[in-house]
């Protein structure tokens, strides 16, 4: 895959939108938790707002009352998810890294609090992950939602993965890290579900040693081969259908490498 977002296809552009639309929706929501000066912003007005690029469908965040919720994907809207009152509409290549800025456009009530609360929780959400003082099941869960929440894209979008899906077989898998989160997915042909908890009878499972090691490994910084070789992280159960997901995260980590070429151009 080329390195700058110029040289890539149509396709990998809309594949690389739709990675960032979806994982920014839930990370923001994700920040909004563990966060108590965005949970206060959030709470104080109900909105929703979507994230949205041409040929893609969008990614929402809403708050209501003391909750915020994110789907995206062609996802059901949640009960009680209110109609969007901003949408933030953007061309892909602008979503993938490219020059640009998303267009507000302004709906109803509640439009300048989602506004607000979007631009102070996509500030955060950078610097939470270099916090020390914030809380390593936090990071790790904000970083296995992107991983996995991209990977779910990626499978969905990709003909490059195509071949590898069809060998990999169904199933579900349970991700874990001991004292963080559980985790799951959900294959089935092309299409990679995310589940908010590990199904209880998996057909395999994934279990990172701590939230350390999801940091490390979800990051790049440390290759899962070599957590997997110092028992930082196990696999167990049926093992081709593990190896078929990691094969479309590499996928996934070709595309987060993709830059703006000419950086600030």
């Amino acid at each position: 895959m080329k390195r700058y977002i110029d040289c890539l296809s149509r396709g990998e552009i809309s594949t690389l939108a739709a990675i960032r639309l979806s994982t920014t929706a839930h990370l923001v929501a994700l920040a909004a938790e563990a966060d108590p000066e965005l949970r206060a912003m959030a709470s104080g007005r109900s909105f929703a707002l979507a994230l949205s690029a041409p040929g893609l469908p969008a990614a929402c965040v809403s708050s209501r009352g003391a909750s915020v919720r994110a789907w995206s994907g062609g996802e059901a809207r949640p009960v009680g998810a209110g109609r969007a009152s901003l949408v933030l509409r953007a061309a892909a290549r602008t979503l993938g890294g490219g020059v640009g800025t998303p267009l507000p456009l302004f709906l109803g009530p509640g439009a300048f609090a989602a506004l607000a609360f979007f631009r102070a929780a996509a500030a955060r959400l950078p610097s939470m992950l270099e916090d020390p003082s914030i809380d390593s099941a936090v990071k790790a869960r904000l970083y296995a939602e992107a991983a996995l929440r991209g990977l779910a894209e990626v499978a969905a979008r990709d003909p490059g993965v195509e071949e590898r899906l069809r060998h990999a077989p169904d199933g579900s898998v349970a991700v874990e890290a001991v004292g963080a989160f559980a985790m799951g997915l959900r294959k089935s042909g092309r299409r990679i579900e995310l589940l908010p908890a590990a199904p209880e009878s998996p057909n395999a499972r994934l279990i990172f040693r701590d939230a350390e090691t999801v940091v490390a490994v979800f990051s790049g910084a440390r290759p899962a081969v070599v957590a997997l070789g110092a028992s930082e992280l196990s696999i167990r159960g049926f093992l081709p259908l593990v190896q078929g997901l990691f094969a479309v995260l590499d996928r996934l980590g070709d595309y987060l490498a993709v830059e703006a070429k000419g950086g600030s151009r």
